[in-house]
């Protein structure tokens, strides 16, 4: 029995720019945006700025995979709702969302969307939660596919 070697290969994170992001949160106050090449895939995470004291931080994690991804992977400690979603679309396509509220009254939101471009798919996950007040659901309606993106 011949053994197939195998290759696993994981580059340490890196800053990018907006315009490099698959699909680019307009009008959200964005701290960083970075990209990891992991094996098979590459992930990008924008870690969104957050004026709750809520647990995690506000992130939208994006990963180009040959399969879509199902869950937010483990490292980001967060978690989507099990119960079904609101479904939506925007430019990218159907994606689905949560909206908790917290006992003070902050609101958390958690959304997961897939697509697809040739033969890879994109798969999303979002966190992020703020306050009574300056909750918005208006920006996820928005997100539309960077030239990145469409160039897949």
């Amino acid at each position: 029995m011949q053994h197939q070697p195998v290759s696993h290969h994981f580059h340490d994170p890196v800053p990018v720019h907006d315009y490099q992001l698959p699909i680019y949160p307009q009008g959200m106050e964005v701290v960083g945006n970075y990209r990891q090449d992991r094996n098979q895939s590459i992930w990008y995470w924008s870690e969104l700025a957050n004026p709750t004291l809520q647990r995690g931080e506000n992130l939208i994690v994006q990963i180009i995979a040959n399969k879509p991804i199902s869950v937010p992977p483990a490292q980001f400690a967060f978690a989507l709702p099990t119960t079904p979603g609101e479904r939506k679309y925007n430019s990218v396509g159907a994606y689905q969302r949560w909206v908790s509220i917290m006992p003070n009254g902050d609101r958390c939101t958690f959304a997961e969307q897939h697509a697809k471009r040739a033969s890879k798919y994109l798969s999303v996950f979002i966190h992020y939660c703020t306050t009574e007040e300056k909750h918005s659901l208006t920006w996820l309606d928005e997100l539309r596919p960077s030239f990145f993106l469409e160039e897949l």
